[in-house]
């Protein structure tokens, strides 16, 4: 597993594209350097959080969904979401059969779903900090 100047994997970044596609986003070419731009910030993140010079293996499966939502936040910000999750309409809350009457829940739009979703990818900070090292 060759590891690069920040600690970052080959691995960990496979394991980032694996996710996305997962989350339903296929990373393009064009996508590389944002996407490493992403896996480099949120090791260094944890790292400096940590007060170590790896990241924990307990956070790993955090840390590949906090570079998703780091790349993700990306993207949106400069309008490369796009069509990532399409409105389907409203939904319906309730139905009554006397004068048929039908309640709808209200939506919320596109884009506060996508930041919903990146702010959970992103998550707190309380399960990297539960891994920090006393720094002297």
């Amino acid at each position: 597993m060759s590891e690069d100047n920040n600690g970052r994997t080959d691995e960990f970044c496979e394991e980032i594209r694996s996710r996305l596609l997962q989350l339903g986003y296929e990373v393009a070419e064009s996508d590389e350097e944002a996407l490493d731009f992403a896996a480099d910030r949120t090791v260094e993140r944890i790292k400096n959080l940590c007060n170590t010079d790896r990241i924990p293996d307990t956070l790993e499966l955090k840390a590949v969904d906090m570079a998703c939502g780091e790349f993700l936040s990306g993207k949106m910000v400069f309008g490369g979401l796009d069509g990532y999750i399409e409105s389907d309409g409203k939904l319906i809350k309730t139905i009554s059969e006397g004068d048929t009457s039908v309640t709808y829940m209200e939506r919320k739009s596109c884009e506060q779903r996508i930041e919903e979703f990146i702010a959970a990818l992103c998550g707190n900070d309380s399960e990297i900090i539960s891994c920090r090292r006393l720094k002297w």
